[in-house]
């Protein structure tokens, strides 16, 4: 609202002019992008873990023994990734304790590598997982069946789990809560199906995570979110995409808008102090929260040591508010179930 006070001139910017500024910024977005441009490898050279492989022509058009073998390969990556560098290392304590002959749920399993790995290593009694596609599901039932896995897979949404209340012992969730459309209702959902003392772990990036953006399909420049709208950032990496033509087309983003739930390119914006607010809220009991800053720990970090030496710097920093966002690794916990 503009309000003209007695001998003042308000001057009203026309749509036109605000839709040209847009555009602008748009377009500075997008050549700061391009400073660290980076694409995919095609899945007709290797399948990898993008998730996106399952649009791909190879895959669509794939014969039956074909698009078994692209599913396979896809859960194998994540399998192996994960018996590399084990969940443990996340947490900084050993995980065993809490899942040994429980009935566990991966919520946002994909196609099953890591909730397998999970599940000969910490010798779960069962595994359960739930994700939103249903090749996700058909790749992680094969992938489990092909380990002699008791598991169960089902399409679902975290906040709609298809479990019975108080039904399960523990939760795993591996960087999927930045992706839900409803972060409350879906931690709701985990502590209705949770049985009392059971425990929910959990691990994701903050929002606010530099080299978390998730444009990591267009670009390898970090911090972009301080710069530019998660809707400016959004539009610039629609439009790099689209520009590369047919080629990348099985990894485009449908719109140039962001749909009612995000806050940037298929996230929800949570950020480590909100997630905070909601497990208050939502009654959690805390049995651990990391505090390791960045480039402490991951994959990248155990093979470079000069990561490991840098992130001692960052130390201090992840104990003060607003700049844990920046220099914490991931928001990680894990939370009980109180039994009352």
């Amino acid at each position: 609202m503009h309000i003209a006070y007695p001998g003042t001139y308000v001057r009203h910017r026309s749509p036109a002019a605000n839709m040209k500024d847009a555009m602008n910024t748009v377009g500075l977005a997008k050549a700061i992008m391009k400073l660290g441009e980076v694409r995919p490898a095609s899945p007709l050279k290797e399948i990898g873990a993008c998730q996106e492989v399952f649009r791909h022509e190879r895959f669509v058009r794939a014969a039956e023994a074909d698009r078994r073998a692209i599913m396979l390969a896809s859960s194998q990556k994540r399998y192996a990734e994960e018996q590399t560098y084990p969940l443990d290392n996340y947490f900084g304590v050993d995980l065993m304790p809490y899942l040994t002959e429980r009935e566990v749920l991966d919520l946002g399993c994909f196609t099953a590598g890591r909730s397998v790995a999970w599940c000969e290593r910490y010798r779960f009694k069962r595994l359960l997982g739930i994700d939103v596609a249903p090749e996700f599901i058909e790749a992680a039932t094969q992938f489990a069946q092909s380990k002699r896995v008791d598991a169960r897979f089902e399409v679902a949404h975290g906040e709609t789990l298809p479990l019975e209340s108080e039904s399960v012992d523990a939760i795993i969730s591996f960087d999927v809560f930045e992706h839900v459309q409803n972060l409350r209702q879906t931690l709701s959902e985990c502590r209705r199906v949770l049985r009392p003392g059971g425990r929910l772990m959990v691990v994701f990036p903050s929002y606010y995570q530099p080299v978390e953006h998730h444009l990591a399909l267009a670009t390898r420049i970090p911090g972009l979110q301080y710069l530019f709208s998660g809707a400016t950032l959004t539009r610039a990496y629609y439009e790099i995409l689209r520009e590369r033509g047919s080629d990348a087309q099985w990894y485009w983003r449908d719109a140039p808008e962001l749909e009612a739930w995000e806050k940037g390119n298929t996230i929800n914006g949570t950020t480590y102090r909100g997630f905070g607010k909601l497990i208050r809220e939502g009654g959690w009991k805390v049995v651990m929260n990391s505090r390791a800053p960045i480039g402490s720990i991951g994959r990248n970090a155990s093979r470079k040591l000069s990561y490991r030496l840098m992130s001692r710097l960052f130390v201090p920093l992840t104990a003060l508010p607003g700049l844990q966002e920046v220099f914490l690794h991931r928001v990680t916990y894990i939370l009980e179930k109180p039994a009352n």
